[in-house]
């Protein structure tokens, strides 16, 4: 990759794109491809499906690019555009469930905040656990709240909420529980796996 291009910002590069440069638009996926990928990986969980999906987002943006305004919010266009090609895959399929109801626990449109401190909770969880140990608790989540942890690993709060257009408090709540969530199912595995050492 050009060094001069990875120091430019992501609006810079689409600037340079949309007057013909092919490398910025390669330096765009390029930044994008391992984010980008694991979220619709953690959505769809089918790599095949996945693969086609991440294809789809940057062939809309090379298609369209003309029509994005630079203002410093291409990845959370990139992420609203995925969350979308997502939502139709499961649409298309006929299997949709939306991220947006109440799971049976009701954990859904609590327009409260999180006690100050607590939104470093998610940064807690990989300080202390096997990216494989959280990569299978995330499995066990409803939906809405893996996409919740995955969204907070690349997005702030601000940008998550603009994403999903609900208001931050929704989000820091659904948050918050995701990732108590996460810590009793983390808690759990412990547990289990020091009684089958026992």
């Amino acid at each position: 990759m050009d060094s001069i291009l990875q120091e430019k910002t992501d609006d810079e590069l689409v600037l340079l794109f949309k007057s013909g440069s092919g490398a910025a638009f390669e330096e765009l996926v390029y930044r994008y491809k391992n984010s980008l990928y694991q979220y619709i990986m953690t959505m769809v969980q089918d790599e095949g499906a996945a693969g086609d999906l991440f294809q789809e987002v940057f062939i809309s943006f090379f298609k369209h690019a003309d029509k994005y305004e630079p203002r410093g919010k291409f990845k959370s266009w990139l992420f609203l555009t995925a969350r979308n090609r997502v939502l139709n895959f499961f649409r298309d399929r006929d299997q949709l469930t939306s991220l947006d109801q109440t799971d049976e626990e009701g954990n859904a449109f609590l327009h409260d905040t999180l006690p100050d401190g607590e939104a470093s909770l998610l940064e807690e969880l990989t300080g202390r656990e096997t990216e494989e140990e959280i990569r299978r608790a995330a499995l066990e989540l409803p939906q809405r709240q893996r996409e919740m942890i995955y969204l907070r690993q690349y997005l702030s709060f601000k940008e998550i909420a603009e994403l999903l257009d609900r208001p931050l408090g929704t989000v820091l709540a659904d948050c918050h529980r995701a990732v108590k969530k996460m810590q009793r199912i983390l808690a759990a595995q412990q547990g289990a796996a020091r009684e089958v050492s026992l």
